[in-house]
């Protein structure tokens, strides 16, 4: 059967890019590649050429093996700066709320305060008042009790010198409390709000890790305490809630290991 020099161009293609991967994988030599691929060393060797000229994989000679070059990093810098990641949250946050059945969200911090950025609202005969747009301080919501746990010991002890402490509900926890609840967040990789800022009003909240392992969002959901008691935010509602964070995380350049 006869084929164009179209297809012997796309399947040249296919095979760098499927080298450029696995050596994302890990550091590989000339042998790693052709026992995986089953192509010929030559054919290797020619690939890897053309990627080590134009910067996209680097040779180490010491070990003998190829690893990305920095082309690799310069492009996902580029792509990390085009992201959007309230188009990103939206389907995500979309699923959560029809999951759920209750209002999500995505937000970020400003300072030492929580801005609710991005919102999947549903419609319940029984609602509370929309966060989309407010600002809440960080000991008295799970979205900012998240950022705290992933504050650095000096940034911490600035935050708790520098904040003023509104005791908006009976359930407003103290800042020797926080303090003990961040150290559990950071261990258990989520937060709950129990009438912290509203007392008829709960939260649960997940961090969205960055590529470099920041936290600069969460996402959260906010609903009625008589509709969502704690044994059902800390179970099935975690579960959705820190999975959909994973997801965002992912999507934001993130590698998790496998469970």
């Amino acid at each position: 059967m006869h084929r164009d020099k179209s297809y012997y161009l796309i399947q040249n293609v296919d095979q760098a890019l499927r080298i450029l991967f696995l050596i994302n994988e890990e550091p590989r030599s000339i042998e790693d590649l052709q026992k995986i691929t089953g192509l010929k060393a030559e054919r290797i060797e020619k690939i890897l050429e053309v990627f080590v000229e134009r910067e996209w994989v680097s040779y180490h000679e010491e070990s003998g093996k190829y690893m990305l070059g920095v082309k690799c990093f310069e492009l996902g810098r580029a792509y990390f700066g085009h992201l959007d990641v309230k188009s990103l949250a939206r389907p995500i946050l979309r699923k959560v709320a029809d999951e759920l059945k209750e209002n999500s969200y995505l937000t970020t911090r400003i300072g030492y305060e929580v801005l609710y950025i991005e919102r999947q609202e549903v419609e319940r005969e029984v609602g509370i008042l929309s966060r989309f747009g407010r600002v809440l301080p960080m000991y008295a919501s799970a979205s900012g009790k998240i950022y705290l746990a992933y504050f650095d010991e000096r940034e911490l002890e600035d935050y708790f010198k520098k904040v003023k402490w509104i005791k908006y509900t009976e359930n407003t926890k103290t800042p020797d409390e926080v303090r003990e609840e961040v150290e559990l967040v950071r261990k258990r990789g989520f937060s709950v709000n129990i009438g912290e800022y509203e007392e008829d009003v709960v939260s649960i909240a997940a961090p969205v890790f960055d590529y470099a392992g920041k936290v600069n969002y969460t996402v959260s959901v906010v609903a009625p305490a008589h509709r969502v008691p704690k044994k059902l935010l800390t179970t099935k509602f975690r579960d959705t809630v820190v999975h959909a964070a994973e997801e965002l995380s992912k999507r934001l350049g993130r590698t998790f290991p496998k469970k």
